[in-house]
């Protein structure tokens, strides 16, 4: 979000006139005089090795020669995009409440009155506005005005529906903060919906009605946590042995191939067991994620004895998965109908607030359940016959039965890679192939495949060819392993059956059980965006026969695209005097003719860790005086007043460079200088002022 803002100059005709100043228009700013200003943007370019990287460019400071009436509307929810008049993707339950903040701003010199309302919609490139919408009777809406000097004059709440035409009176400097508690209705996962606030000038409406009006669109995103529950067994039960158990595991996911999927706090898991079935007599109670568990008698069975289990107290995250495992044995005082196809079937309940329970189940004729209220149409489903549901919000259930195959794909990795690699700045992910069944695995065609598969069009890719096989057939790291290299087929997968030995290892038998394989591959960039995070999906695929059900069948390795971040700051030095204190600011600054401003560019590369590769190399940092030329003089060793250009390395973006180190210099075009190296988490920064030409003129 960004601020929307509108000035009206209060120059006289004379004094503009003097300055060459010419009236335009522009989407930010109601002018009807223009006010000169100074917008200075710093732009760096850098390599990496012997390759140059996607250049930047700072944040623009402006400065304010002279005074103007002025308000500003902005959009003060912390989205991630400081360049729009937006509140975007504000996350919001179905039905649920969601907090848009605003301000609205008199930086001008006159009072003014402000008209501000809400209303349904708006558009936002990019943003879809579905039919769900927001109650404004059941909105809340506060606006707290502040004095100039920050304290508060008056807090007022009403509903969406009173809001309306509401009129704010700011003196100069004042402002007012408004928080909407929009509620949501007629939405589900998925969802988008967008509510406008507008604000009014009256000073604007009576000089200007063409640019009277601010607007800032809010949108909120519906999520909602999506359940994908498994349940499975360890093997069959001997009937005729009444102390044989099995193990019930039951995995909780909150699926985050739902795009729509949000944190899930203090979930309940329920689990009553078949007529029949009791928990054993040690039933080894276990749950992952702190959450808690305890035993009950709520099952289908009519006898006495424990026959069912309870989760509380459970969190999971949008791609975590919560692990709840018990012994159950035959409850020998009831008959176990059709014991050839016992299901057990798990449950989820979440109170998401504003009376909204979300239950979901594995039976898909559990008359409690609810999902198809907060999912969109499609999502969830139930099978009862052990194979893997692989659709959004999907639930499974198998029947007790044995499984003599179970592989499972885990451990993914996290990365970090430059904007652009050669061959030495690739950086190599790895996931790990596990075979805790009973049988040998992969040593025939189609029995285990997997695919690797990045993002659609995004910018880190896998290199071809690279992807390799590290065997430890015993899972012991005091044995040593054999690598291999597979090869893609013309489907896309990589078959293991088909692993070449490299470096002298023996020729490709298959995975002995309780082996494993690291699967590895590198990946490479090419112009990617600083800070984004790319995702690359390797996906176990089986065949052949008895496929197994257990165990992970997905993992996403994450690589985080790492380099140069520049920031633009701004001080005013109202006397130039060399010891004057500075406090520097991304904020506009106003300044008199004759006052100077010292600017400051902080560049820090961000790779996290200390690994020489990702060394910057020949870094220029630049600013082009074009942008100041007729309105400042850039202050030298030379000049009067003196100012001397630093650039050097810095301990923290907080701290100014004592010395020109790498030699910073002014000419004609730009101020500018080359830091040799920087080494990663480590900052280098240049400082130079300029002086306000006096009144009048246009030249130093």
């Amino acid at each position: 979000m960004k601020s929307s803002t509108f000035k009206y100059s209060m120059l006289t005709v004379g004094i503009a006139a003097s300055l060459g100043i010419v009236s335009t228009a522009n989407a930010a700013e109601s002018a009807a005089a223009s006010t000169p200003t100074i917008d200075n943007v710093a732009t760096a370019t850098y390599k990496i090795g012997a390759i140059a990287q996607t250049p930047v460019q700072s944040n623009k400071v402006t400065v304010n020669i002279t005074q103007s009436a002025a308000f500003s509307l902005t959009a003060k929810n912390d989205d991630g995009n400081a360049t729009d008049d937006y509140n975007r993707s504000a996350i919001v339950t179905p039905k649920g409440r969601v907090a848009f903040n605003h301000t609205l701003t008199n930086s001008g010199n006159v009072e003014d009155t402000y008209t501000l309302s809400l209303a349904q919609g708006g558009t936002i490139p990019g943003s879809t506005q579905d039919a769900s919408s927001y109650d404004l009777a059941a909105t809340n809406v506060t606006y707290t005005v502040y004095n100039a000097d920050g304290t508060v004059k008056k807090a007022t709440t009403v509903t969406g529906t009173d809001f309306q035409n509401t009129n704010i009176v700011l003196k100069p400097n004042e402002h007012a903060d408004i928080l909407i508690s929009a509620k949501t209705v007629g939405n589900v996962g998925g969802n988008s919906q967008n509510l406008t606030l507008s604000a009014a000038s009256t000073f604007f409406t009576n000089s200007d009605t063409t640019k009277a009006t601010l607007t800032n669109i809010n949108n909120s995103i519906t999520k909602v946590p999506v359940f994908k529950i498994t349940s499975k067994v360890s093997s069959t039960l001997n009937l005729n042995d009444p102390s044989s158990k099995v193990t019930y595991t039951i995995k909780v996911r909150n699926d985050e191939t739902a795009s729509y999927a949000a944190n899930a706090n203090n979930i309940i898991v329920f689990d009553g067991l078949p007529e029949g079935l009791r928990l054993a007599d040690q039933p080894n109670l276990s749950v992952s994620n702190n959450a808690t568990i305890v035993p009950g008698n709520e099952g289908k069975g009519s006898s006495s004895a424990d026959d069912s289990v309870r989760v509380t107290l459970l969190n999971l995250e949008p791609g975590q998965e919560a692990t709840i495992t018990f012994d159950v044995q035959k409850d020998q005082n009831e008959t176990l109908t059709n014991p050839k196809n016992v299901i057990n079937h798990a449950s989820v309940s979440l109170d998401l607030g504003e009376n909204q329970v979300i239950y979901d189940s594995t039976d898909g004729t559990d008359p409690k359940q609810n999902t198809n209220v907060f999912y969109p149409a499609g999502d969830d489903s139930e099978v009862t016959d052990g194979t893997t549901n692989t659709t959004t919000g999907s639930d499974s259930a198998a029947p007790l039965v044995a499984n003599q195959r179970a592989l499972s794909i885990v451990s993914p990795t996290k990365k970090e890679i430059p904007t652009s690699t050669t061959e030495s700045t690739q950086v190599t992910h790895s996931v790990i192939l596990s075979n805790t069944g009973k049988e040998v695995e992969g040593d025939k065609p189609g029995e285990v495949k997997f695919t690797i598969t990045p993002n659609a069009n995004n910018k880190v890719t896998v290199v071809t060819g690279s992807v390799e096989l590290i065997y430890d057939a015993d899972n012991n790291p005091n044995t040593p392993n054999a690598v291999y290299t597979i090869t893609r087929d013309v489907n896309g997968d990589n078959d293991l059956s088909t692993a070449v030995p490299k470096n002298g290892a023996p020729p490709w038998t298959g995975m002995a059980p309780n082996s494993i394989v690291t699967i590895t591959y590198k990946v490479e960039s090419d112009k990617a965006i600083i800070d984004t995070t790319e995702t690359t999906t390797v996906t176990l695929v089986l065949g052949g026969q008895d496929v197994p059900t257990l165990g992970e069948r997905i993992a996403k390795n994450t690589t985080t695209v790492k380099g140069l971040k520049l920031l633009k700051e701004q001080a005013l030095n109202e006397t130039c005097a060399a010891s004057t204190s500075l406090t520097f600011t991304q904020a506009d600054v106003a300044a008199s003719p004759g006052n100077c401003i010292v600017y400051k560019i902080t560049a820090f590369n961000n790779f996290s860790n200390a690994d020489a590769r990702f060394t910057f190399n020949d870094l220029v940092i630049s600013d082009t005086t074009a942008r100041f030329n007729n309105k400042a003089q850039v202050l030298t060793t030379s000049t009067s007043p003196a100012f001397t250009i630093r650039l050097a390395e810095v301990a923290d973006a907080n701290v100014l460079p004592t010395d020109n180190t790498y030699g910073a210099t002014a000419s004609s075009t730009a101020v500018s200088g080359t830091v040799n190296s920087l080494a990663p988490q480590k900052y280098a920064a240049m400082v130079f002022a300029v002086k306000i030409n006096p009144d009048g003129t246009t030249t130093p």
